[in-house]
């Protein structure tokens, strides 16, 4: 298990809900937190942040936090705000024996 003092970045997962008019028409609201959570930050290999730059379009980071009972409800439709940016969740995936942890891997578009 990771330690604490390791997880230092506030991070806020967030969830888009819908909302459905007196029409009927089904419209997607804007993202709603779910959960925040204090994320150690890892970012992608050497390899892969020259590829991001050179292409100008995204960035690859895994972000690991504690494991909780909303936290394990998060799926790939969710996303990770991390310093006032969206990140879309690509993977998910327990850490350990014990699931304490969770690593979310997300990419940030920078388009």
């Amino acid at each position: 298990m990771m330690r604490a003092g390791k997880r230092q970045w506030r991070i806020v997962f967030q969830r888009a809900t819908a909302a459905t008019s007196a029409l009927g028409v089904e419209t997607e609201t804007p993202w709603t937190d779910i959960e925040p959570a204090m994320a150690a930050v890892m970012w992608g290999s050497g390899a892969e942040r020259r590829e991001a730059a050179a292409e100008n379009a995204s960035q690859a980071a895994t972000f690991r936090v504690v494991s909780t009972a909303a936290l394990r409800g998060v799926t790939v439709r969710d996303r990770i705000l991390y310093e006032g940016v969206g990140w879309d969740i690509t993977g998910i995936a327990p850490v350990g024996d014990l699931h304490r942890e969770i690593e979310f891997t997300a990419m940030r578009s920078r388009g």
